[in-house]
């Protein structure tokens, strides 16, 4: 009888599929292979035809792993800490296993001290919010390492972030201290968003194709969240702040033979110089253009010669609309 493969194999057998473990502990795939390959932090077992299987015991390591991250502890010295946790608890150092952050629902009984999240948040959402009490980018950025180090890149992403700028946002017409809250979250943000896209843009293989993002300082998230998407995607964006002429575009989509221009605009509301020289633009002949962000529906009805095609709301969704029509990239 040939030993069964990971996705045949009982849970009752005391050996569980990867798929149940990350769902168990919300953990990436990628991160968890990665645990295992770099760093040799779990050593799961192998059936035949090379499909990994966790035990228990490898299950209750992964926890102490995810708390030890959460408490700061670089995954380079994760493994020196669990040597150590073996040798002063009996071998495997549960009775000093630390507890994962946001195991507990939120109280939403009442307002936090600051006046924010009136209702139940994403956990990762609301470790973004709680870290942003502290007023400290520094504090930020190693929380957030963590988190996309624990959930991937798109985990973080995908909701949470955006989320909790939406929530600081909102206190911040009310309070002082969260208007000081986004503040700094803004400034984080948008140097680690542009850090990060200044690496993927050495990656991209992909046509270049001229994005437009008005506007400044925390109306822009969203649309430097959309580029970075596509570029880490492989489309190579060129991020533009200021909404230039149609003469200028075309030399710009001319020089780069760009098959699209992307138009992030945050707001419905824009200034009426703004919304003045967008119009002329779309009205002017060239490539086809995607209109994202909150005001794209305002713009789609603008009659002219250009293609118009509205992206989906959520910036993630939007980068793989946009991939798939520029790239050909494919579901899956």
């Amino acid at each position: 009888m040939s030993t069964p493969i990971d996705h045949d194999l009982p849970t009752g057998d005391g050996l569980f599929p990867i798929r149940h473990v990350c769902a168990e502990t919300g953990i990436n795939p990628v991160t968890l292979r990665a645990w295992e390959r770099r760093y040799g932090l779990i050593r799961p077992l192998r059936t035949p035809k090379g499909h990994r299987l966790y035990s228990a015991e490898d299950i209750a390591r992964i926890h102490r792993i995810l708390a030890l991250l959460d408490e700061g502890v670089a995954v380079s010295q994760v493994g020196r800490v669990l040597d150590h946790d073996a040798k002063t608890a009996g071998g495997n150092g549960r009775d000093r296993e630390s507890p994962l952050v946001h195991e507990e629902p939120m109280d939403t009984s009442r307002p936090q001290a600051s006046g924010v999240m009136p209702h139940v948040l994403d956990p990762i959402a609301e470790t973004l919010l709680e870290t942003t009490l502290e007023l400290s980018t520094v504090q930020l950025e190693r929380v957030y390492a963590r988190l996309v180090m624990r959930h991937g890149w798109a985990g973080v992403h995908e909701r949470a972030f955006l989320e909790a700028y939406e929530t600081l946002r909102e206190g911040a017409r009310h309070e002082p201290r969260d208007e000081a809250r986004l503040a700094v979250f803004t400034a984080w943000a948008a140097t680690s968003l542009f850090d990060q896209l200044r690496s993927a843009l050495l990656l991209c293989e992909g046509p270049t194709c001229p994005c437009i993002v008005p506007g400044g300082g925390h109306r822009r998230l969203s649309g430097l969240l959309l580029l970075l998407a596509s570029a880490r995607q492989g489309l190579r964006v060129l991020p533009l702040q200021d909404i230039i002429s149609p003469a200028a575009m075309q030399t710009l989509t001319d020089q780069y033979n760009a098959p699209a221009i992307v138009i992030h605009t945050p707001s419905r509301s824009l200034q009426s110089s703004e919304l003045e020289r967008l119009q002329r633009l779309l009205r002017a002949e060239g490539v086809p253009v995607f209109l994202a962000g909150e005001g794209a529906r305002g713009l789609a009805d603008l009659n002219g010669p250009r293609s118009l095609m509205i992206l989906p709301p959520a910036p993630l969704e939007a980068a793989d609309r946009l991939s798939r029509q520029l790239l050909g990239v494919r579901d899956g």
